[in-house]
């Protein structure tokens, strides 16, 4: 198996991992299923924006979550890469993600 580690910005890795034989299909996926989201500063968000739509690339957004700014890149194969842009999420924002979270949990559980 081979296993690639990418340094981020923040001096902390990122890895993909290839396991040739394995059971794993690429196949379409919805887009919540694969993806990845990477957080950057408001103006890298802006700037990598404009660098892909200025390279003819497939790019959606950006969409407004109320905390976070996001844009979309497809990757080679497909799937969904995301960069997002803290819009100064507050206490009560907190609050309210965690309350959803503890909601979430809960309705798995029954």
């Amino acid at each position: 198996m081979l296993h690639s580690f990418y340094r981020m910005g923040d001096a902390t890795n990122i890895a993909f991992f290839e396991a040739p034989g394995s059971a794993f299909d690429f196949k379409e996926q919805h887009d919540f299923d694969l993806h990845i989201a990477l957080e950057v500063a408001p103006e890298v968000l802006e700037s990598m924006r404009a660098k892909g739509l200025a390279e003819g690339r497939d790019v959606r957004g950006p969409a407004d979550h109320g905390f976070i700014r996001s844009i979309y890149f497809r990757d080679p194969n497909g799937y969904v890469v995301e960069l997002t842009a803290r819009t100064g999420a507050d206490e009560e924002c907190l609050v309210e993600a965690r309350s959803a979270l503890a909601a979430w949990q809960t309705g798995k559980q029954s």
